[in-house]
Order: structure tokens, then C-alpha cells, then sequence
């Protein structure tokens, strides 16, 4: 097996997240944590953790690290210049990346010669699925997308922007380029979790059962790593254990004619996690088992 060794940068809930995905992940060896906000994580975990602010002195080249998750936003130039062979850059990055990565949507467009690869965020990895298998089903002419989330108490009225999800998209799935677009986000009260709405025109006409049908079939079959199926309440559909990426939530389908409403959600940082892990080994070509592409 194939053994990468892997560095993490950065500290806060995303990090955590990554470190608990990282354990006993195949053929990865997690082998230094940088600005991590607990360092008995890193102890329970047996691995070297530094504070290192200043880009010049971050250790990979002492480590010896293949790939650096950023999970703090630097320029994922720095850290090939600290000595990494390739950075996976998990949070907004300075420079363009030269790949966007959705594990499972278009991870097979990896190269060896891709040293800086940018995850996408926790919105594509919610929606790429959902309309990758309905373009392939349908066909998407136009889709406009909106984020909806919640809101904790009716004080919090601070609300994120845009998530760049209609961007990403357009880089995951090139054939799509320029149908996407994205409106202003919303607050959902009572709902602890994330939810992406997709409205787009079909290529023909479909029905509400065709929709939903078609995204059961793939949930219970080669997507059920990434997918799940959701025909229960919104908030108890999304499992803050569950591992997936993205939840397809069927009662919210509407079908008129060619315009399709879908939504699907994720809660948290966990199932992305996973999926940046997944990357990582797709980074290092270490085999695992995918949807197909």
C-alpha cells in the first residue's frame, strides 16, 4: 500500500474535523498538525504540532510532507515553498488551484502534475452530486442556486454571503460552464444545518417521481458513500454522524414542465471532511471505492 504523509495547517472546528477523518484512513500517515487550537488532539494522535504563523518556517520539508490540507486559507504557494509536494487548500485560497475537486463528481480529473488542488466548500459538495446525476438523467440548461441556513436564535442576524458554489460548479463540471448562477443566502430558524436549493430547466419534461427516483436509485446504489436519501423531515435527515456529503431531500422536489426545484443539505464539517480525505488519497493515488464518473 502506498503510504503518503500528510500535514494539516490550521486549527478551529474544519481542523478537528479532518483530524478525526484522517484516522485510519488507508495508506495516510498524518505526521505534523500546524496551529492547531488543541494540542492534546495532536498529542492523543502521536504527531509533531507547532504554532508557526510566519509561512517561511512551516516544517514540511523537516517532515518530509507529501500533501498539506490547508484549513486556515494561505497561499497554497507557501506551503510549497515550506517543502510540500502538493497542497489540498480547504478554505477560500489566495491563488487559483490547478484543479477544483469534488471527491466522487470529477476527482478523475487529477493530475500528478496538480500541486496545488482546491476542495470546493461544503455547498458543492452538497449540490455537485445532486446535478451531476440529474444533468446526466435530464440535461441542465440554466440553474440559479441559493443557500439557506440556520439561524440559531432571532438575535444572530448576521448572515454569510454568497457560498461561490455556482463558481465551483462550473470548474467541477466544465460542460456546464456559465448555467449556473447564485442568489443572495437565506435564514432558515430552527434548522441547525445547511441547505442548497437548485432550481434549473430540464432538457424535456420530468415528473416529481422520475426526480426523486432517480436520486433514490443512486443513494442505495453507487453514490450511497457520498449520498443519502432523504424523505424524512429536514432536520432529522441530516445525522450530525452521518459521513455523506450530501442529503437529497425528496419532499422538497416541485416539477413544472422542464423547471425542476431540488434542495440538499449537509450539517457541519464532518461528511466534507471525509471528502477532503478522500481527495487526499485520490492526490496520492492511493485506490478507494468511488461512484463512477
Amino acid at each position: 500500500m502506498v503510504r503518503a504523509r500528510i500535514a494539516i495547517d490550521g486549527g478551529g472546528g474544519l481542523a478537528r474535523s479532518v483530524l478525526d477523518a484522517l484516522r485510519g484512513a488507508a495508506g495516510l500517515e498524518l505526521v505534523a498538525i500546524n496551529g492547531h487550537d488543541d494540542g492534546a488532539d495532536a498529542g492523543a494522535a502521536g504527531v509533531p504540532a507547532s504554532r508557526v504563523r510566519d509561512a517561511r518556517r512551516l516544517p514540511w520539508k523537516r517532515h518530509a510532507v507529501d500533501i498539506v490540507l490547508d484549513c486556515c486559507g494561505r497561499d497554497a504557494r507557501v506551503h510549497l515553498a515550506a517543502g510540500a509536494r502538493k497542497v489540498l487548500s480547504c478554505a477560500a485560497a489566495g491563488t487559483a488551484a490547478d484543479a477544483t475537486v469534488v471527491y466522487g463528481v470529477n476527482h478523475g480529473a487529477l493530475r500528478d502534475t496538480h500541486a496545488s488542488v482546491h476542495s470546493a466548500c461544503r455547498a458543492t459538495h452538497a449540490i455537485a452530486p445532486v446535478a451531476r446525476l440529474l444533468h446526466d438523467a435530464l440535461g441542465i440548461s440554466n440553474a440559479m442556486l441559493t443557500a439557506v441556513h440556520s439561524r440559531p436564535h432571532d438575535g444572530d442576524i448576521a448572515l454569510p454571503g454568497p457560498t461561490g458554489a455556482a463558481a465551483h460548479l462550473h470548474r467541477v463540471l466544465p460542460e456546464l460552464n456559465h448555467c449556473f448562477d447564485e442568489t443572495e443566502p437565506m435564514r432558515m430558524p430552527g434548522a441547525h444545518a445547511s441547505l442548497i436549493g437548485m432550481v434549473f430547466v430540464a432538457q424535456r419534461e420530468t415528473t416529481v417521481e422520475e426526480v426523486n427516483a432517480l436520486m433514490q436509485y443512486a443513494a442505495f446504489g453507487d453514490w450511497a458513500a457520498l449520498l443519502r436519501y432523504g424523505d424524512t423531515p429536514f432536520t432529522t435527515a441530516l445525522s450530525a454522524r452521518d459521513t455523506r456529503s450530501s442529503v437529497f431531500e425528496a419532499g422538497w422536489t416541485q416539477v413544472s414542465g422542464r423547471v425542476v426545484k431540488v434542495c440538499a443539505g449537509y450539517r457541519g464539517d464532518r461528511g466534507f471532511a471525509h471528502r477532503l480525505v478522500d481527495t487526499v488519497q485520490a492526490m496520492a493515488r492511493i485506490p478507494a471505492h468511488v461512484p463512477p464518473q
